[in-house]
C-alpha cells in the first residue's frame, strides 16, 4: 500500500518532495504577470514593514529618548 508521503513518524509530517519548475509553470500558467507583480510588492512591503518595526523596537528598547 502506498501512502504518497503522508505518513505520520511520531509526531512529524512527511511532506512530498515538489519541483520548484513545476510549481513555476504552474504559476505561470494560472495568475497573470499584473498579479504576479502585485504579490511580489506585497511581499516586498511586507518584508520592508517588518523591518522597521523590528529596527525601532530595538532602538526604542535600547537608546533613552530625552524630552520624555
Amino acid at each position: 500500500m502506498r501512502t504518497h508521503g503522508e505518513t505520520l513518524r511520531g509526531n512529524e509530517m512527511v511532506i512530498p518532495h515538489v519541483d520548484l519548475e513545476s510549481v513555476k509553470a504552474w504559476a505561470k500558467a494560472t495568475f497573470t504577470k499584473e498579479r504576479i507583480r502585485e504579490a511580489a510588492l506585497c511581499a516586498a512591503t511586507v518584508s520592508l514593514i517588518g523591518v522597521v518595526v523590528v529596527s525601532l523596537h530595538r532602538a526604542m528598547e535600547s537608546y533613552i529618548i530625552l524630552g520624555f
